[in-house]
């Protein structure tokens, strides 16, 4: 009888050895397969069994499971600090695709178009006589605005890929919604039957894995049924077999390119993103881009108001004959609203000059500029309240057209056109105490209002002598040209006491502090990422030298079992031939 237990005992042993061979064999076929968790048999001492005479004697070993090796703790961590490096990386990304455009360190960059630009009027203070100068102006203005056009329209641009990538990343993590969902339903099948889904359990997690690439997220198992809830920030993702998928919705961005945002389908509400590569996209498209082309656009429209407001009370070598205002206005009937224009004007008056190309005499007339003003009504009056009062544009033509040779008035566009009536007058502008000049494009050199539309007026890129380098008469000196040349190197309240050189060069330099300090925090998450896998693979992962040792292990049991075995078998022999 009592060898008949120990056969029994051996038999369980060598089946408990196979077993762990095979355990260590599946380690070892899976070391280098991502996301793998390390199994592990475990063994139990079978119920001890009392003999007569009050012996107890073991019943040898039992196998009391396969189990993966795993710190779920750890593995929400390793999620998290994924999602962390993958924001912070695709920053740095964009932040070095943006310091490229830039360009700072070549001859080609923007900087360098704005030092060339003023200084090439300064060279038409040496020789304002010479209208090559003022060409030259001309066309290094052009460049220079081509140069602004040109960064603004590739940042809007990459604006538009950012989107892209957005549209492109919600159709991966719907497609990993789906894989871990169906997942979750399989885990459910196999364990439901008492089996384990150790394989199933590896790739949900791999699955995982990828999600926290794009957005954060959160679990939570369910021990009833082995299937895991989703969370990103507040919002639900997958919960007990119900998937919520995302959808790509937009806002207002900065610029002229709406952001795209991960919406969550079925209540069409911003996803809770906080960190991943699509939280790396929105700071990509409203920070990064977004930030460098508002500030941009305000040094582009700071440059546009101060220049065109010296530059539009000076004058040319040579005076208009016929000029069209760009900017126009429904009511020219109705007094000016500052409101109503995208450029500040304010009480105050501006200078008709009135030029004989034959006489070499200049007379100049004043126009007055009021701005609307409301005026106060009685309040016990029953009268309705008096309209405001202030010049209106149709005032502006009606004192210019009473300039003897001269003619102006509003055209059905809302436009104010002014045209000598004589081939020996000509007409000039200046000290424009109002801002009316600049606000109408009249006499200006940069037209436009932003980054992407400011450029050079046609006039004079058509007539370098109209360029306006005078301050005391048509042709007649270069003080005007010395003040446009100093809005470049010298402070000015614009510019926030700077210089718009200066000025320029403090945006350039906030996006490379700004990228530097990115790059730092990306290099950071990588390094707390890295070491969060390395304490993961201590623990999950496979180490082929133990496991191989503990093949061994188990080999040198079986075969120790197998000797047990046989001299069972010999004793009962020995006793059936007794």
């Amino acid at each position: 009888m009592y060898l008949y237990d120990s056969l029994h005992l051996a038999s369980n042993s060598l089946n408990a050895a196979s077993l762990g061979m095979q355990v260590a064999g599946q380690n070892l076929a899976n070391a280098h397969v991502p996301g793998y968790v390390r199994e592990t048999l475990h063994l139990q001492t079978q119920t001890s069994r009392k003999l007569g005479s009050g012996i107890v004697v073991g019943n040898g070993v039992s196998v009391a499971g396969v189990e993966q090796v795993i710190d779920k703790f750890l593995e929400e961590r390793l999620r998290t600090s994924t999602s962390d490096a993958m924001s912070s990386a695709t920053q740095e990304q964009y932040y070095t695709y943006l310091e490229a455009l830039l360009n700072e360190t070549t001859a080609g960059d923007l900087s360098s178009s704005i030092k060339d630009f003023f200084n090439s009027i300064d060279n038409i203070n040496n020789q304002p006589e010479n209208v090559t100068y003022r060409e030259m102006a001309a066309e290094q203005g052009k460049k220079l605005t081509e140069d602004i056009n040109r960064l603004a329209l590739a940042v809007m641009d990459m604006q538009v890929d950012v989107n892209k990538t957005m549209r492109s990343a919600a159709d991966e993590i719907n497609k990993l919604l789906t894989t871990i969902n169906t997942l979750n339903k399989q885990i459910t099948a196999v364990e439901s039957n008492g089996q384990q889904a150790l394989g199933l359990r590896d790739q949900r997690l791999v699955a995982l894995s990828e999600l926290s690439q794009y957005i954060n997220i959160k679990t939570n198992e369910n021990p009833d049924n082995g299937q895991i809830t989703i969370y990103c920030g507040s919002d639900i993702l997958l919960s007990d077999g119900v998937q919520n998928n995302v959808v790509v919705g937009t806002k207002t961005g900065t610029g002229n390119i709406p952001q795209a945002i991960l919406c969550i389908r079925d209540v069409k509400s911003p996803l809770d993103v906080r960190s991943g590569s699509v939280f790396g996209l929105y700071e990509a498209h409203e920070t990064i881009l977004g930030g460098y082309l508002k500030n941009l656009d305000d040094f582009t429209s700071r440059l546009i108001t101060k220049f065109n407001q010296v530059y539009s009370s000076g004058q040319g070598l040579s005076g208009y004959s016929h000029i069209l205002s760009p900017v126009q206005i429904n009511n020219p009937d109705e007094p000016l609203n500052p409101a109503d224009l995208e450029q500040k004007i304010q009480n105050g008056s501006f200078i008709v000059q009135h030029y004989d190309t034959r006489t070499g005499i200049t007379t100049q007339t004043e126009i007055p500029i009021r701005v609307a003003e409301q005026v106060a009504s009685n309040p016990f009056s029953l009268k309705p309240a008096p309209e405001p009062v202030g010049t209106s544009l149709d005032d502006v033509a009606a004192a210019i057209n009473a300039i003897e040779n001269l003619s102006a008035r509003v055209n059905l566009h809302g436009q104010l056109e002014i045209t000598s009536q004589q081939p020996n007058i000509q007409f000039a502008f200046a000290d424009d105490s109002s801002g009316f000049l600049s606000a109408f494009g009249l006499n200006t050199f940069f037209t436009g209002t932003s980054a992407a539309t400011v450029g050079v007026n046609q006039i004079v890129l058509n007539d370098g002598s109209k360029f306006a380098a005078s301050s005391n008469g048509v042709g007649n000196d270069n003080d005007n040209s010395v003040t446009l040349a100093a809005i470049g190197i010298e402070p000015d309240a614009m510019f926030n006491g700077k210089s718009a050189a200066d000025f320029y060069n403090g945006v350039v330099g906030s996006v490379m502090l700004s990228g530097n300090t990115v790059k730092s925090i990306a290099a950071s998450d990588t390094l707390y990422q890295q070491s969060l896998q390395t304490q993961r693979d201590s623990i999950s992962g496979v180490n082929i030298d133990e496991e191989t040792i503990m093949m061994m292990m188990y080999q040198r049991t079986y075969q120790a079992n197998s000797r047990f075995i046989a001299m069972i078998n010999t004793m009962l022999e020995t006793l059936i031939s007794l």
